[in-house]
């Protein structure tokens, strides 16, 4: 018996803006063939799109579904509902002046057949009422310039949000450095904006746990991750109205950060748990913003945050301390090297969020 066409959707698409709609029909010798779209639904719509063939649905499910929800639940939807999302995110987009990607007529074929007149769902797109832009990674300044002035020639000034990389500043990074090894502090010196003996307690801690590991205290040879995480937070630092609300932005930002560089198996799950802890729609846009600057500054950065400390700095900024782990050291196991980074934050803006 012929199996019956399935549509299946991301669970979090309209809280994080971004997800994936599947649709599989079959053929009645058990073969089937999918379009899957990678959707927008805040801004620009379908964004990409695909359709392939499959010998029977097991291999459909271990082959294309499963790597796209990995372990979340998809949403199964009617195919009905499913085109209907597709079209009206199309149409959403359309109207603010944006066209689907290239490949989603391709990824179209999938859905002849179906017809939408049986479903009645109603999906609303943006954000709050509003189109809201994100910069993606791949996204030139050029691109992101004409997006922007599309969505002001359309909406108007102040009719629409967005996330935006503007020119960075150069940055001066310190070079106080020193080996810490097999327990052994080896000579360190001091330098303006560094707390030694908290780095040196950050390490003996660690080590306590982890007597093998062999730590570096501002390494040599990389530039330190600390300056790169205090600049990933530094717009919302800048607006932070004291010590409590900077060392939260500074949590959020290690969160975000690990975000992009963990394995892409887990990153669904990891997203899911943190929009979890972040209810309201502040927290979850600053979460969003966040990951935006890690991957539009820091594409190639390999190293993963394993432990990050603040303390009040005297100035008024924000001391931070970051523990990184070396490529290949996930957090499943025992890292072989880890760097300890010390910095307080002395910067100006470089990044618009509005």
């Amino acid at each position: 018996m012929k199996r019956s066409t399935e549509a299946f959707r991301s669970p979090e698409l309209f809280e994080i803006g971004c997800g994936y709609v599947v649709i599989c029909r079959f053929k009645a010798d058990g073969r089937c063939e999918a379009g899957y779209f990678l959707l927008d639904v805040f801004c620009l719509g379908v964004k990409d799109g695909a359709f392939e063939f499959f010998s029977d649905f097991r291999e459909f499910e271990e082959s294309l579904l499963n790597p796209i929800f990995r372990d979340d639940e998809p949403v199964r939807m009617t195919p009905a509902a499913g085109r209907k999302l597709i079209e009206d995110a199309v149409a959403y987009a359309r109207n603010l002046g944006f066209a689907p990607g290239p490949d989603y007529k391709k990824a179209s074929r999938v859905l002849g057949g179906i017809t939408t007149t049986e479903c009645s769902e109603e999906f609303v797109f943006g954000n709050d009422g509003q189109p809201f832009y994100i910069q993606g990674p791949s996204e030139s300044p050029a691109r992101a310039e004409w997006i922007m002035q599309t969505l002001e020639r359309r909406c108007g000034e102040g009719g629409f949000e967005y996330l935006l990389a503007e020119g960075l500043e150069d940055i001066d990074l310190l070079d106080e450095q020193a080996e810490i090894g097999g327990g052994d502090v080896g000579p360190i010196e001091d330098g303006p904006g560094y707390d030694v003996p908290a780095l040196q307690e950050m390490a003996r801690r660690y080590q306590a746990d982890r007597p093998e590991t062999r730590i570096l205290i501002n390494p040599a040879g990389r530039p330190k991750l600390s300056d790169r995480l205090a600049l990933v937070a530094e717009p919302l630092l800048e607006m932070a109205a004291d010590y409590e609300e900077k060392r939260m932005i500074v949590k959020l930002a290690a969160l975000a950060w690990n975000f992009k560089m963990i394995d892409p198996a887990r990153s669904e799950q990891m997203l899911k748990d943190v929009l979890g802890m972040l209810p309201d729609a502040v927290g979850k846009k600053m979460f969003i913003f966040l990951a935006a600057r890690v991957l539009t500054l820091f594409p190639d950065e390999d190293r993963v945050i394993v432990k990050v400390e603040t303390d009040p700095a005297p100035d008024g900024s924000i001391a931070l301390r970051v523990m990184s782990s070396t490529p290949g050291d996930q957090p499943d196991a025992e890292p072989k090297e880890t760097e300890t980074e010390s910095e307080s934050k002395r910067r100006q803006p470089a990044f618009a969020a509005m």
